[in-house]
């Protein structure tokens, strides 16, 4: 007869097998703020995805999604890019690659308050820019023009790339 405490490190290692198989999706930590129409999203998680531009198919873009909640699972069941965004409730994206400007999307107030604008691409000073991984600071002061001021710090790894659709 076994006792409890082998029976215990029993089901603990077996848990740990089952983790260790399992394809869990996980988000990448983000610090910093949005703020935007006197509201702020405190900042937690960072996501990079990869895949078509919804405007242009032909044109792969990477966006850096930062979420003031964890909505790694509702990026991973995406099929498409443009899907990554519908449950981002408080928080902003940016898009790489799409063009000679960041181009980014800040939403707030479970997507009730929104602005979307294009940045210089010195507004993100990145400490890493691979194709798998994107870490650095983003700075936005829109405020001049009745925008945002986005002040965040990020290290977002590859979450989810999608296919082109044609």
């Amino acid at each position: 007869m076994q006792s409890n405490g082998s029976q215990y490190l029993g089901v603990v290692v077996l848990a740990l097998a089952a983790l260790a198989l399992m394809d869990v999706a996980m988000a990448d930590e983000a610090t910093g703020t949005v703020n935007y129409k006197g509201r702020t999203a405190t900042l937690k998680y960072a996501y990079l995805v990869k895949g078509p531009d919804e405007m242009d198919q032909e044109t792969i873009i990477r966006r850096v999604i930062l979420s003031q909640t964890d909505i790694a699972a509702d990026i991973q069941a995406c099929t498409t890019l443009g899907c990554c965004t519908n449950n981002l409730t408080e928080g902003i994206t940016v898009d790489l690659d799409a063009g000679s400007r960041l181009n980014y999307w800040v939403v707030l107030n479970d997507q009730l308050v929104q602005y979307s604008g294009t940045e210089q691409t010195t507004a993100l000073e990145a400490t890493q820019d691979e194709p798998g991984r994107v870490a650095g600071t983003l700075n936005i002061d829109d405020t001049e023009a009745d925008g945002p001021k986005v002040e965040a710090t990020f290290d977002a790894a590859l979450l989810k790339e999608f296919e082109a659709t044609h």
